[in-house]
């Protein structure tokens, strides 16, 4: 089903260590996080029960972060809408 997938594919840069190596497909991981995700998205059937924890923990921490990331990219739109529009209310008109 998966194919291994080898060091110059996904290498670490250097100066940087990796934390974790995915014994399923040898991909290497920056962060336990990534692993974590990577284990419970790819490799579900293979996840103990330690590992099917940390995978609910990083998916929750990772679902809280693009939650926040999306609100802050609303009000900025808005933000910015808003200053357009009375930019545009006050100088042109």
């Amino acid at each position: 089903m998966f194919r291994p997938i080898t060091d110059p594919e996904f290498a670490v840069p250097d100066g940087e260590r990796r934390t974790a190596r995915c014994p399923h497909c040898d991909r290497p991981f920056r962060t336990d996080r990534l692993y974590a995700l990577h284990l419970g998205e790819v490799h579900p059937e293979a996840c103990a029960d330690d590992d099917r924890e940390r995978y609910d923990e990083a998916y929750r921490e990772e679902s809280h972060d693009l939650f926040t990331f999306h609100a802050k990219v609303v009000v900025s739109l808005l933000l910015l809408y808003f200053g357009v529009t009375y930019t545009y209310a006050v100088v042109w008109h």
